[in-house]
């Protein structure tokens, strides 16, 4: 019989942190597409620098004339409500951001709305034309 005592280990056994970590890098590389929900507009082109939409509100007209305000669908009906609560959470201005095939008429009538309802810094979206540098 031996009666030594027995050393403890001083050794960390990593093999399982490894395998929870591959199996979460895993999920992520899997999940991360399918997570990214874009918008799909094309843009008009200009030479003009790009606007920073951080502190506007941001409404989208698509080539099926439906409009978004952030993220969500709305009619023409109520964006006026929605103009006026950006207004009380502080939005600074408008930005539109319309397909290039909307015609002029929708985007005309997005900024007439907004104009009545008090906002007057509104801007256009457009993606920066490399060939007319």
């Amino acid at each position: 019989m031996n009666l030594t005592p027995q050393k403890s280990l001083s050794e960390i056994n990593v093999t399982s942190l490894v395998d929870v970590t591959l199996v979460l890098l895993i999920i992520f590389m899997i999940t991360s597409p399918l997570m990214q929900m874009g918008l799909q507009v094309n843009l008009p082109r200009a030479s003009a620098r790009a606007i920073e939409t951080k502190g506007n509100l941001v409404v989208t007209v698509r080539k099926d004339a439906t409009l978004m305000v952030g993220d969500k669908v709305i009619p023409l009906a109520a964006l006026p409500d929605e103009l006026e609560q950006a207004l009380v959470s502080g939005k600074k201005g408008v930005l539109i951001r319309a397909d290039k095939a909307v015609p002029y008429g929708a985007v005309i009538g997005v900024l007439d709305t907004a104009r009545k309802s008090g906002i007057h810094d509104v801007g256009l979206i457009t993606e920066l034309d490399e060939d007319a540098k």
